[in-house]
Formats: C-alpha cells, structure tokens, sequence
C-alpha cells in the first residue's frame, strides 16, 4: 500500500467519501463508523470545535481512515473509522499520530477514544499505545415483532408533541441521567438538533404523562440505511420520582410494539452501559440478548501520543 496523506479536511468536500467509508464499515463489521452525536456534529457542522483528519492513499485517493477530534472541557475526545480492506494498525497509528502531535491536544489533558466492538488485537494495539480501558457500552439485540405482548392500559401513552414537549422532556431526561456522561446534560439546541434528522419521527417517540408533567418517554428510531432496516430503542426512561411504577417497562413494549406491528421491522437494537445491570435485566426479560460491546480507551494526562512512542 502507498504511504498514507494524513491531512485535516473540510468535511463538506469530502462529504461523499466520509459516507462512503460509513457504510462499507456498517455493511463489513456491523456496526455504526462513528457514534450518532458525533456524527451529527461531522456532517451538520454544529460543533465549531470539531476537527476531521483523513488518511487517504496519495495513488488512488481512497479514503483509508477518519478520525474527528473535538476539545471539551473533558479533554480531547477522538473517534476514528478505518475502512476494512486497509491495514488497520497502520492507519490507526498514522491518525492517532497526526491528531496528537499538532499541538492540539495539550500533554495536561485526558484524550478518549472509542472503539466499537474491539477484539483482542485491537484492545492489544491501543493499550501499547498507552490507552487503557475505562468505560463500555453494549449493543443488545432481538427479533420482531414480539409475541403476546400486553400493552399498557393504566397509563396515557401519546406521541411526543414539537413545540411542546421539549422542556419537560429535558426535565425527565437530564434528570434520569444525572450520571450518564453523554445524555445527562442535553439543552434544548441539542434536543433540536435530533428532531432535524432525517430519522426523526414523532409518531415513534412515546410520552407518559399524568396530565401535569412527563414521568418518562421511549424514543425510537429507524436505521434506514442499514439492510435490511433495523429499530433501536434510542432512549429510553423515567423520571427518578416515578421508578418502582412499571413505567419502565410499558415504554419499551411500547417500542417494540410499534417498531414490530405498526413499522413491520424484523429485529431491534438499543445500547446500555455495561454496568448497568438493573437495566440490562429488564431488556433481557424481554428477549434481548447481547450482539457487542464498544469501548472507551483513555490516554492519561502527559502520555507520549502515538507517534512518539
């Protein structure tokens, strides 16, 4: 293989390959290139922080890697794609070197990196570049539609209304994910951004609420890119002050029901922290059954980045 071109990019140029990359990767391993607000931010420009590097074979102008870098008060946090046919260590340590040794990502501050769906090699290739492990997330997994399911009918269980519901949704979520490093501190720019997708729809975002406040929501979405189409249970919960109620789980019969019956979908995914165990068995009582795990591998503050090393 020729020696890669490493050079940061204006995604609008090479928006088409950056596509085309996602998909291979999709269709070859099975799992999403880049995380959903990460890719959000790539491809809508709505982080002005956001860098994009892209590795590209100087003969045949192929995209090889990816990797989208952005500068929080968390530190730097990277993602990276590699297209399957190219040699995977390499592209990884071309990225990983040009994205840390610019400058921008200060010897004081924590790089994280997520890796979906590592196996042994790979978890061996970044743990010799001096990343260690310190978070996972895992895909579950199950075939629709669902037999016998019983719907709630002791609850109301409407649609998610825009231009209505967004502050008290965020009430509930921010609220139910005061732990949570990603979902807990969602605004309403944030909130917005989703219901511009192409994905968005109303009509699979389910509200409970008591006629005063929302108590908890099941939000779902569509992967019509993928082959064939696939649900997901994208966010799921309920207001701390209304847990132990069984709210929990009239949502998600709710989303199954809906991605099975009404959208006719053959099989259902959604994501869960893999300590989350308390969750975990409420969505294996239902049938789910674990698919794959993704990573969060960490640099420590002062270590060599890749290409020092």
């Amino acid at each position: 293989m020729a020696q890669l071109d490493v050079r940061t990019i204006n995604s609008d140029t090479y928006l088409p390959s950056i596509i085309s990359l996602a998909q291979e990767i999709e269709n070859v391993e099975h799992h999403r290139a880049l995380a959903d607000h990460r890719w959000i931010d790539l491809t809508n420009h709505s982080s002005q922080s956001l860098d994009t590097l892209m590795a590209l074979d100087v003969d045949t102008q192929v995209v090889a890697g990816i990797i989208t870098r952005n500068a929080t008060n968390k530190g730097i946090e990277i993602e990276l794609a590699v297209r399957p046919s190219y040699p995977y260590e390499l592209v990884v340590k071309e990225l990983l070197g040009a994205a840390l040794a610019d400058g921008s990502a200060p010897s004081a501050q924590r790089v994280s990196l997520w890796i979906p769906n590592p196996n042994d090699e790979r978890d061996r290739l970044y743990r010799s570049l001096g990343f260690t492990a310190d978070r996972e997330v895992i895909q579950m997994r199950r075939t629709l539609p669902v037999e016998g399911l019983i719907r709630a009918t002791d609850v109301t269980i409407r649609p998610f209304q825009p231009g209505v519901d967004e502050s008290g949704w965020l009430t509930v979520n921010n609220r139910a994910f005061d732990w949570h490093p990603d979902q807990g501190d969602w605004d309403l720019a944030t909130l917005e951004e989703r219901e511009h997708e192409p994905w968005f729809d109303p009509e699979g975002f389910f509200i409970i609420d008591n006629g005063t406040r929302i108590q908890g929501f099941c939000w779902t979405k569509i992967h019509y890119d993928s082959h064939p189409m696939i649900g997901e249970i994208y966010v799921i919960a309920v207001d701390p002050e209304d847990t132990g109620k069984g709210l929990g789980k009239a949502l998600l019969v709710e989303g199954m029901y809906y991605l099975g019956e009404v959208r006719k979908l053959s099989s259902i995914m959604l994501y869960v922290e893999r300590n989350n165990t308390g969750a975990q068995a409420l969505y294996r009582r239902f049938g789910f059954t674990v698919d794959h795990s993704d990573r969060r591998y960490v640099l420590p503050p002062a270590a060599k980045s890749a290409d020092q090393r």
